[in-house]
């Protein structure tokens, strides 16, 4: 019997990456938010906090559209 090696390993479906980037948008977003309401940062901080997790957002699901099948 022959075992066969799968150097990929498990890929992930196009809604699985894509439900998994918009779940590590949200922990970005809310963790910013405790920062700010816990006094670590200010709003300029805050506000590039949010820019950075949105531009991570689109470049990953600019990624994910454009995967095969």
């Amino acid at each position: 019997m022959t075992i066969r090696f799968n150097p990929k390993g498990y890929q992930p479906t196009k809604k699985e990456r894509a439900d998994n980037n918009i779940d590590n948008f949200d922990q970005r977003i809310e963790k910013a938010l405790d920062y700010l309401s816990a006094g670590f940062t200010n709003e300029r901080q805050f506000i590039s906090e949010i820019k950075v997790a949105h531009s991570n957002y689109k470049h990953n699901q600019r990624r994910i559209n454009n995967l095969e099948g």
